[in-house]
Order: structure tokens, then sequence, then C-alpha cells
């Protein structure tokens, strides 16, 4: 059968136009919200990409200073570490002198230089006797660190005491620093 009068549309349940709505609702939400919080996220990494530059940009700063300052210390280090390498205790030289020296010779004066690699000793002198002189150049003529000994300029004194002058080189260990 045909029907040629339309009937009226069946009426639709308030519930499911609420429900139809509702979904249209949460469908333009659910859309929003992605697009929302793609947007935040790109913001939030825009902004802690920044703040990570700040940092570093911070962070590099400080760490140039520590970093110099380190520099610095070390070179600081290494300066004095080659002047206490290469300090030398002059004042050495009397304790070995009066380990090497006769006890019946008296030194009248002191002339102390660097000649080269050695430094080269002057001593005017005073020995009680030839023996005593004799004795002397033996024990200097015995001592490893006394290189080149002279003797020169003797003489027999006022009192029958001899005058003479020994020169010498000295091995530079000596007045290394111990």
């Amino acid at each position: 059968m045909v029907e040629i009068i339309p009937k009226p549309a069946p009426k639709i349940p308030l519930w499911q136009e609420l429900l139809f709505y509702l979904g249209i609702f949460l469908l333009i939400v659910t859309i929003g919200s992605y697009f929302g919080l793609d947007y935040l996220q790109k913001r939030a990494s825009g902004e802690i990409q920044t703040i990570e530059d700040q940092i570093s940009k911070v962070k590099t700063a400080e760490e140039e200073a520590l970093k110099r300052e380190l520099f610095e210390k070390e070179k600081k280090i290494k300066d004095f570490s080659v002047l206490l390498d290469e300090h030398q205790i002059h004042s050495n030289l009397f304790p070995f002198l009066g380990k090497i020296c006769h006890p019946k010779v008296q030194f009248l004066s002191l002339a102390f230089s660097k000649s080269g690699e050695y430094y080269q000793v002057n001593f005017p002198a005073q020995a009680e006797s030839y023996e005593v002189l004799h004795q002397q150049i033996l024990i200097l003529r015995d001592e490893e660190l006394i290189k080149d000994l002279k003797l020169s300029g003797i003489s027999v004194g006022k009192e029958g005491k001899v005058n003479f002058s020994l020169v010498f080189s000295l091995d530079p260990s000596i007045f290394e620093f111990k």
C-alpha cells in the first residue's frame, strides 16, 4: 500500500536529543582540548628551551670563570714547582766547609761565584804548618763534591804560620734543597 498522506515524523525522545547534543559537545571539547593542549605543549617546550639556554649561558659563564681560576692556580703551582726544583740553598756551603776543614786551618775570607755548571770557591787561608796544609789538601782531594783543586800563594807569615790560597769548584748538588 502506498500512502499518500505523510505520517508525522516520530518524535525523538528528550533523552536521545540530550545525548546527541552532549555527544556533539564532547566531540567539540575533545577536538578543542587536543589543539589547546598541543598549543600549550609547544609553548611550554619553547619556554623550557629558553630557560635551558639561559641556564647553559649562566653555567658556561660560571664554568669559564672556574676554568680560568683553575688554570691560573695550576700555572702558579707549576711556577712554584719550577722555583722549588731550581732553588739552591747557598747556606749549605757552611756545614759542608765545617765538615772538610782541618781544625788547625783558619780560612780568612771567602769568595764565591758561579762559573758555568760549577761554583767557584776561593779561600785565602792560614795553616799552622806545612804538614797541616798537606793534610788539608788531602782532605779536600778525597771529597767527591770538590773539583779542580788549586793551591797558590804559599808563604810563611809573621808568626810562622803558612799562608795560602785555595781555589776549587764545587758540584752544584751541594746546594740542592733536601
